[in-house]
């Protein structure tokens, strides 16, 4: 469909639909529409993604959901597809209280709107969750800037070690748009579009050096070298607001971290150990960190320790 109006419109039908048919079933407390349906974001948009809040004991799990805890299903309302997450009532309450707030907040860039609820108490964890989820972004912050480190350093092994300019290219373009969403991150706004774009209304010399210079201009290694010097510039200048919750959990623990112990202390989030483990080998390079190593049983009857990265903060 061509006409962004008229698909506009025909989203917004197909969604009202939806949710005068899911009132009818009693097993469905709420509906939650994750990514607006708005003049600025239809002409991407190819399905509606929904959160349905279902009473606790009810899911109907398939075959093909294996063992995981999420239960995903595609349904259709007059044409358009709808990419439901069938979530228990107990788990949602997670979601926003528990161990699992993660999963709310990690939809940080797609708006939430509870569009049919019939519980108050679900109302209640909704908007305590949005607002928090929206002002608190510390750890977003903390994710995005250990993913950008994680590409820095992948893209200089590209360009020094393996000297591939194409290849390194690509690379620092998917960095800038690491750098865009920490910069969104960093500027406290929820933003549907495409981000590069946002970031680069707010800090366009940046992204003038580390994404319009490196479309525009024929790829060479002293413009890719610029982009990744652009960027280290960018994390040293900002790495205490960027790295708080890494730095206060060092600074707490006054002693030796091992990798695994802290990957387990954010296993709760977007980090992963390998972005963890970039992140920390650059804070070592800064002299932030001192590397060291601990000894890990690989297996529960291990007798034999191998040893893993630890790290201690450098007061």
């Amino acid at each position: 469909m061509n006409d962004p109006n008229a698909k506009l419109e025909q989203y917004r039908a197909a969604l009202q639909a939806f949710l005068l048919r899911i009132r009818e079933d009693r097993n469905v407390l709420a509906t939650i529409l994750v990514g607006s349906i708005s003049q600025q974001t239809i002409w991407r948009k190819d399905a509606i993604h929904v959160w349905l809040i279902e009473v606790d004991g009810v899911s109907k799990r398939l075959k093909a959901d294996g063992k995981s805890e999420d239960i995903s299903r595609v349904l259709v309302e007059d044409g358009i597809n709808i990419h439901a997450e069938l979530i228990p009532r107990s788990r949602f309450r997670q979601m926003v209280e528990g161990s699992s707030r993660t999963a709310f907040s990690c939809n940080f860039f797609a708006k939430r709107e509870l569009v049919y609820c019939n519980d108050a108490s679900i109302r209640n964890w909704f908007d305590q969750a949005n607002t928090a989820a929206t002002k608190d972004r510390e750890k977003e912050l903390l994710a995005t800037t250990t993913w950008t480190i994680h590409a820095v350093r992948y893209s200089r092994k590209l360009l020094e070690v393996k000297q591939d300019i194409e290849l390194a290219k690509q690379s620092v373009l998917w960095l800038a748009h690491s750098v865009a969403a920490m910069e969104i991150v960093r500027q406290g706004e929820v933003y549907e579009q495409e981000a590069i774009y946002y970031a680069m209304e707010g800090a366009p010399n940046l992204f003038q050096v580390i994404y319009l210079d490196v479309l525009a201009r024929k790829a060479s290694k002293k413009v890719l070298e610029a982009a990744l010097d652009a960027v280290d510039e960018y994390l040293a200048k900002r790495w205490e607001e960027n790295l708080k919750p890494l730095l206060h959990y060092f600074k707490k623990q006054r002693r030796v971290v091992p990798l695994t112990e802290l990957s387990e202390h954010f296993a709760y989030s977007q980090l992963y150990p390998w972005h963890l483990e970039s992140a920390c080998e650059w804070m070592e390079q800064k002299g932030l960190l001192e590397k060291l190593s601990a000894p890990f049983k690989l297996t529960k009857r291990s007798r034999v320790d191998v040893e893993e990265p630890a790290y201690l903060f450098v007061e």
